[in-house]
């Protein structure tokens, strides 16, 4: 029987699955981050390999060679992003030579959210992203192009744009909002002038910033009107990115769309606006719950490439 491998690498760590040709996990396996943007392309293919062999050795199966591999792993946007991680993986031996699938994360995360059937996913945490498979097996992603180009509704996104709200206050060019004392206070200043000096000389990640977005929420459940109007844009922001990811693909029955990410699944009040923004944009949309992990949608994933149908349809992609 034929084994594949699927692996979900995040930024913090990767996890593998081997899999049989009926779908069942074998062995799984955990190492260090698969982003290469961020540890580099060696140290990232070293985590998948190291991953992968726990797999194996955990299925019982430390001679046996996969015949194929998924890699969903974070940062993964560009051809040439795929082409660079396919090609150290087929060196590293993960699987034969054109055995190797490499894709964004986020198609695990839409194989696991709706069990491997056809429909959207949206994932809203610190950024935003969203991917879509129809009946065909073609896929398109619409977002993920991080908060510097736009993210917006995305957790870094309603930060930021509720200190653009916060500064527009301060100058007098808007009314006054909650969101002013509240980001002075996050970011432990004692005036807005200290906001500049702050954000653009002393360091910061983009976690820490998005870390703001439960606070923006906070300010919309006490009433403040420029958080509410934060929200409101975020999500309409959302809804575009699913609504792109629709029009580019066939949904002649309308679409399962599936919410994840810590921010788009926070609750009331913000995932209420997304889900409502999302059906006025696509009424044919149908908001499901999710099903299962990014690692089961990498099984999901493995499972396809050892059915020749599955494997040809699992490399189409319109985008």
């Amino acid at each position: 029987m034929k084994h594949a491998l699927g692996i979900d690498a995040g930024g913090t760590h990767s996890r593998a699955v081997l899999v049989n040709e009926t779908g069942k996990i074998l062995g799984r396996g955990e190492a260090g981050s698969g982003n290469y943007h961020n540890v580099g392309l060696d140290q990232a293919v070293a985590n998948l390999k190291a991953a992968s062999e726990k797999a194996l050795a955990d299925a019982g199966q430390n001679t046996c060679r996969p015949s194929a591999a998924f890699l969903g792993c974070a940062g993964i946007k560009s051809s040439l992003d795929k082409s660079r991680l396919r090609a150290a993986a087929e060196r590293a031996g993960l699987a034969p030579a054109g055995e190797i699938v490499v894709e964004n994360d986020l198609h695990n995360a839409l194989a696991g959210g709706l069990g491997g059937r056809p429909g959207i996913a949206l994932i809203s945490g610190t950024g935003a992203n969203c991917l879509g498979r129809d009946e065909s097996g073609a896929t398109f992603m619409c977002g993920g192009w991080a908060w510097i180009l736009d993210d917006r509704g995305s957790a870094m996104g309603l930060a930021l744009a509720a200190f653009h709200a916060a500064v527009r206050a301060a100058d007098g060019r808007a009314r006054p909002t909650r969101l002013l004392p509240a980001a002075l206070a996050f970011l432990g200043l004692s005036e807005p002038e200290e906001m500049l000096a702050r954000l653009h000389v002393s360091p910061w990640t983009a976690d820490e910033i998005a870390a703001f977005a439960p606070v923006v929420g906070r300010c919309a459940n006490a009433g403040d009107a420029a958080a509410k109007k934060v929200l409101r844009d975020g999500a309409t922001a959302l809804a575009e990115i699913v609504k792109g990811t629709f029009q580019a693909l066939s949904f002649p029955k309308g679409a399962e769309v599936v919410l994840l990410g810590g921010c788009a699944r926070s609750g009331p009040p913000y995932q209420p606006l997304i889900e409502a923004a999302i059906r006025k944009q696509i009424p044919q949309a149908r908001i499901v719950e999710p099903e299962g992990s990014p690692l089961d949608g990498a099984a999901i994933n493995a499972r396809r490439l050892l059915g020749k149908e599955d494997k040809e349809n699992s490399t189409t992609d319109k985008h």
